[in-house]
């Protein structure tokens, strides 16, 4: 006899990550109701709890007075946001709008279409690339530190700061938010690749969190064509890859292959651009 018995329902979700953005547009889109609703409940909510140490009216931006009202403002916005996910999720999961992976392969990868909703299962991890952005980075800001171990010359600190401030440009999206590149591999399996960028602004983990086994949420970005690799990052925003970027990139990223193997980190020529039959996948939600 097992010694286990398990959960009936899965009510917790423990996020990693939840664009809440494209949540609250998408259920404007068909179920405007429901965010006034939540919204309401939000206030209400607030108003029994913390509002009401504070009384009715403005609240003066002074003191303990001002970061109770910050505090209070947080979590309202939270609950909103938490709350509409919920809402969006058990209404597309009700009209059956979700599309389930039960098996990864290239016929299935086939089958996906731009633009469907999918959730599956699924291990996350940081891609290499990305490991060697964050490491290196990391690294340079110690270079200057006279106390620590990691500590370089004037002249090569300099130029260390100079080529993470270059990196920290290839992170940034067209909005000014660091991106985070991972691999989601659907049930455990690597292949095809499935690749996605997280928006800082919407982790709810730090990037330390990135590891592991999750359900995730997301949209199909597209289906890479073959022939037409995707740089692993871009220098370009507002327009398609193109063949002179890609080379560029590649060139650029070769050159760290060598220097990643010296922070052991395992980088291939495979992480720098993604191939078809790969697949770009527009994250909405990481929870367990």
């Amino acid at each position: 006899m097992s010694g286990y018995v398990k959960p009936k329902k899965k009510l917790h979700r423990e996020f990693l990550y939840l664009n809440h953005d494209t949540v609250l547009n998408a259920l404007s889109a068909f179920e405007a109701g429901k965010v006034d609703e939540i919204i309401q409940k939000a206030s209400e909510a607030r108003e029994g709890g913390l509002e009401g140490s504070l009384g009715y009216g403005p609240v003066k931006a002074s003191g303990g007075r001002k970061k109770t009202a910050n505090i209070e403002e947080e979590l309202t916005r939270t609950r909103t946001i938490f709350s509409a996910f919920e809402a969006w999720y058990t209404h597309l999961d009700e009209e059956k709008a979700f599309g389930e992976l039960t098996g990864w392969d290239e016929e299935t990868r086939d089958e996906l279409g731009v633009g469907d909703t999918i959730t599956f299962r699924a291990r996350v991890s940081l891609s290499p690339i990305q490991q060697v952005f964050l490491t290196f980075i990391a690294f340079a800001a110690e270079s200057t530190n006279p106390n620590s171990a990691l500590k370089q010359p004037t002249a090569q600190a300099a130029q260390m700061k100079k080529t993470a401030s270059m990196i920290a440009g290839w992170l940034r999206g067209s909005n000014g938010a660091t991106n985070i590149q991972v691999y989601v591999a659907p049930l455990g399996i690597d292949e095809p690749r499935m690749a996605a960028r997280l928006d800082e602004r919407y982790l709810v983990g730090g990037t330390q969190a990135v590891e592991g086994e999750f359900t995730v949420v997301g949209q199909i970005e597209s289906l890479i064509e073959l022939g037409k690799p995707v740089p692993a990052m871009r220098l370009l925003r507002d327009t398609p890859p193109t063949p002179l970027e890609t080379d560029t990139i590649n060139n650029a990223l070769s050159n760290m292959i060598e220097g990643a193997a010296g922070l052991g980190l395992d980088v291939s020529s495979n992480d720098l651009t993604l191939k078809n039959p790969g697949v770009i996948l527009h994250p909405i939600a990481i929870f367990r």
